[in-house]
């Protein structure tokens, strides 16, 4: 990472490690899907860069409705889902250096061509050719994601805030409105979802 500039991306053809979040594992079969990984070295206070996860995800949303997928919904803070299963993780972790933002990087997973998942995760988790029965390219798409949260990362530095997405957003939310079960480390409470 040392010297890697800011917006760099990185894209694997399949994952022998991969992982959401708590230490999920996610499946990352060769050749189906999008795998990226994207430096970022903002200038935000540390408690804002959970922000940026939610810009991606706005974002991811906005390029699926434009290929189609008119039943895209956010499920926060990080997972996108299509037909009710979930299509997209989203896991964002920053490195500090004396209490500052020394880089962020963004890890997207994409279920875009998979054909058939294991059966552990057949009822959880879909893709977009099961959705739409067609194969997409992936370059394609990545080029439109990484332009699309490019547009959405330089209104985000500009409004220092979530508040250029905020209604929208909330449109797409699996859970608003509804009661929702938060885990906090060593804090598990039920709440309703009221939006961000």
């Amino acid at each position: 990472l040392r010297g890697a500039e800011h917006g760099t991306v990185v894209i694997a053809d399949e994952q022998t490690a991969g992982r959401g979040r708590r230490g999920r594992e996610w499946e990352s079969p060769a050749e189906d899907n999008i795998y990226m990984s994207m430096l970022l070295r903002p200038q935000i206070m540390p408690e804002k860069a959970p922000m940026i996860t939610l810009v991606m995800a706005y974002a991811i949303a906005k390029v699926l409705k434009e290929y189609g997928f008119s039943n895209v919904q956010v499920k926060w803070p990080n997972d996108l889902i299509v037909s009710g299963q979930k299509v997209c993780g989203i896991l964002t972790e920053m490195v500090l250096a004396e209490c500052e933002v020394d880089y962020i990087i963004i890890g997207v997973g994409v279920n875009v061509n998979t054909q058939k998942f294991p059966d552990e995760l057949k009822d959880k988790a879909t893709s977009l050719y099961q959705v739409s029965g067609k194969f997409l390219k992936r370059q394609s798409l990545i080029q439109d994601i990484v332009e699309c949260f490019e547009k959405e990362y330089q209104k985000f530095e500009r409004f220092n805030d979530l508040s250029f997405l905020q209604e929208e957003y909330n449109e797409m939310l699996v859970n608003c409105g509804k009661e929702v079960r938060v885990l906090e480390p060593g804090n598990e409470y039920q709440a309703v979802a009221l939006g961000i």
